[in-house]
């Protein structure tokens, strides 16, 4: 009879919408939680010469988790594309190599820097001179964001 009346008081059964709700919930905390245990620093766009159609942006990510962080894509509104790019010298040419994605592992730090890895930025909406300032945001493979500001800087 117990059973039976932990039943007639909701305490025998879970509700649907809880269990939704939990879930919800738990997903939104992790997601928070990968973005708080990353920080960027040093995020910078090359102001590029008059109709430039490409401008490259720099920045670093520290990961200070026990686990790695994915960077699979980042996005602007004052661009129509955004690619992670490699460079690399192969038989004395330089090369730029699409990047899907970027690992920054456990307690390690990965820069963006010329010469290296960088954002390859195309189609700007408007010229941006030094001291422009534009929004980026980065996103995880974990589902989450980042938004970040990065202001435009002279060669």
């Amino acid at each position: 009879m117990t059973g039976s009346i932990h039943s007639a008081h909701g305490r025998g059964k879970r509700a649907p919408g809880r269990w939704i709700l939990t879930a919800c919930l738990s997903l939104w905390m992790g997601v928070v939680g990968a973005a708080d245990n990353l920080e960027i620093s040093n995020a910078w766009i090359r102001e590029a010469p008059p109709g430039a159609p490409t401008l490259a942006g720099y920045l670093c990510l520290n990961n200070t988790s026990d686990t790695p962080a994915t960077l699979i894509g980042v996005d602007s509104p004052a661009f129509d594309h955004v690619m992670m790019h490699l460079t690399k010298t192969v038989d004395g040419l330089a090369r730029m190599i699409h990047q899907d994605k970027v690992v920054i592992a456990a307690k390690t730090r990965v820069c963006f820097e010329p010469g290296g890895l960088h954002l390859m930025i195309s189609a700007p909406g408007h010229r941006l001179v030094a001291g422009d300032q534009v929004k980026l945001s980065l996103r995880f493979a974990n589902g989450s964001h980042l938004h970040i500001q990065a202001p435009v800087k002279a060669p």
